[in-house]
């Protein structure tokens, strides 16, 4: 992170946020604390070397910042197009068939440190504590939704249903959806793959689709891998998501909201410097008709769309 966008960064933090001086503690000092450990990944013990501090004050610095950036994350965790007006230009090469597809969503497993009463709850089908995170990120790469702090053993589903009870979940207006693997359920905003039937790209590396299905699941796997190369990027950038040290399981919880804030604060400070493609107005009158019909039908009129479109 540059000179420049630190300082907005805290500015925005301290004005909007309420980052503030405790204890001694400037806000700039506790902000970059919290950056660092969130880039390198480091414990508190590793802190206390670097800023001469004591555990406990590195301990209530980063449970501050934490939730300072979970109210950042408010703000900037959302939609940029909260109408859905306009088709990605990711998207918009296989128009009008896949213009109801407003992003894309999953889950991800963010390894934590658990109590020894909570340890046995929290662990994972491979055998780690951890959180099972769902996202939902958007065609530029940006997170619209992050729901964190739910048991790493909880199955996407019941994530995903526990999610949808929370005021700020973004759900699709009627005929748009996300695409979601097979982890989900077809369901009115929510387009998954066909089963049984291949849809990894990789799976299509040495014998394209052969079939509509696959043609589909194959367009379809494009169109989602979005969310896997957004997690990929943020896990890259922010060290910390390989796994949060121990701290309380609300700062562990709230650490990984706030990394998907700075994410999307990155992204659209270079958006904000590079000239961007323009999207294209969705077809209003396609998604509305695709919005009266059964989702196994709407995802059937999908597929024959996209049979006979190459979108190379």
């Amino acid at each position: 992170m540059s000179r420049e966008a630190f300082n907005n960064l805290h500015a925005i933090l301290v004005e909007e946020c309420g980052l503030k001086l405790s204890r001694g503690v400037e806000s700039i000092e506790a902000l970059g604390m919290f950056l660092l450990a969130c880039a390198t990944g480091d414990c508190a013990r590793g802190l206390q070397d670097t800023f001469r501090r004591s555990l406990d004050t590195i301990h209530r610095k980063m449970a501050h910042v934490a939730e300072v950036m979970v109210r950042f994350g408010d703000k900037v965790i959302c939609s940029k197009d909260p109408s859905y007006s306009t088709v990605s230009p990711k998207v918009a090469k296989w128009s009008p068939f896949f213009d109801g597809c407003i992003g894309a969503i999953d889950g991800t497993q963010i390894e934590i440190v658990a109590d020894k009463e909570s340890k046995e709850d929290m662990r994972n089908r491979k055998g780690f504590p951890s959180f099972n995170v769902l996202a939902i990120v958007d065609h530029a790469m940006r997170f619209t939704f992050v729901g964190s702090g739910m048991s790493g053993a909880c199955h996407d589903m019941y994530v995903l249903r526990e999610c949808q009870t929370k005021p700020r979940f973004p759900k699709p207006p009627p005929g748009m959806y996300y695409a979601a693997d097979s982890g989900y359920q077809l369901a009115p905003g929510y387009l998954t793959p066909y089963k049984n039937t291949r849809y990894h790209l990789q799976q299509f590396v040495e014998v394209g689709p052969s079939t509509w299905e696959e043609k589909f699941n194959h367009d379809h796997a494009s169109i989602r891998n979005v969310v896997e190369r957004t997690f990929g990027v943020a896990k890259n950038r922010w060290q910390i998501l390989d796994g949060i040290p121990n701290y309380k399981r609300e700062t562990q919880s709230s650490i990984i909201v706030a990394c998907c804030a700075l994410h999307n604060y990155l992204v659209e400070r270079k958006a904000a410097k590079e000239p961007q493609e323009q999207g294209t107005p969705v077809n209003r009158a396609f998604v509305e008709w695709l919005a009266e019909l059964p989702v196994q039908e709407m995802r059937d009129w999908i597929k024959t769309g996209v049979a006979f479109i190459d979108p190379k």
